[in-house]
């Protein structure tokens, strides 16, 4: 069977970290999250050396990736792309809506408006918004109906407690009413951290 995995990779500058590394509580930091990787995935500039990045990996599953560090993270990924020579020339929803720099723009303002905060509705906040494009907000929308799929790697020494709160553990979920830890007994590797998450490869185990 032939291959047909995607792989993007975009660097994070200093100044642009604060988009990307921040605590994820709920849908809002979730579509934040996804609104500035999609802005990042659109631009064209080529590589350079910075202390993070995200990877886009798609194949049966999709999913981005951030790493800064020794800390990783991941989370699923709600649109398709297609790529002409390793670069992405275009993102789409599952329904086929084009993703353009307007929108993701638009959508931002939306996250980052106080009023929006306070509650979180697309359809209300549309009622009495100005000047937004009815397609942002659907758009917005389809990433607050998306499962998140919310996963990170930590490496945590202050907070180290035995078996209470491992030095090495995966955080599942991010609500604090769902989420839990998975203990690992040392240190995970980038590789191992996309394979454990790749349903094409071998299951990982939990082991006493």
């Amino acid at each position: 069977m032939a291959n047909f995995m995607k792989i993007v990779r975009k660097d994070i500058f200093d100044f642009q970290e604060k988009n990307f590394f921040f605590a994820i509580r709920n849908k809002i930091d979730y579509a934040r999250l996804i609104a500035y990787s999609t802005r990042l995935l659109l631009l064209d500039f080529a590589p350079t050396e910075t202390n993070s990045f995200f990877k886009l990996i798609v194949d049966k599953m999709s999913r981005l990736f951030f790493y800064k560090s020794d800390k990783y993270f991941s989370v699923a990924f709600p649109f398709s792309i297609v790529l002409v020579n390793d670069k992405i020339s275009e993102i789409s929803t599952y329904n086929g809506t084009q993703v353009d720099n307007k929108n993701i723009s638009e959508i931002i303002s939306i996250l980052e408006d106080e009023n929006f905060k306070i509650k979180p509705s697309p359809l209300e906040f549309y009622m009495d918004a100005e000047n937004i494009d009815t397609s942002s907000f659907l758009l917005l929308e389809e990433i607050f109906q998306f499962e998140p799929g919310y996963i990170r790697y930590d490496y945590d020494q202050i907070n180290e407690n035995g078996k209470i709160h491992p030095l090495y553990h995966f955080d599942v979920n991010y609500s604090s009413y769902n989420t839990y830890k998975i203990g690992l007994n040392s240190a995970l590797e980038v590789n191992r951290f996309e394979d454990i998450l790749d349903i094409n490869t071998k299951c990982g185990y939990i082991t006493e």
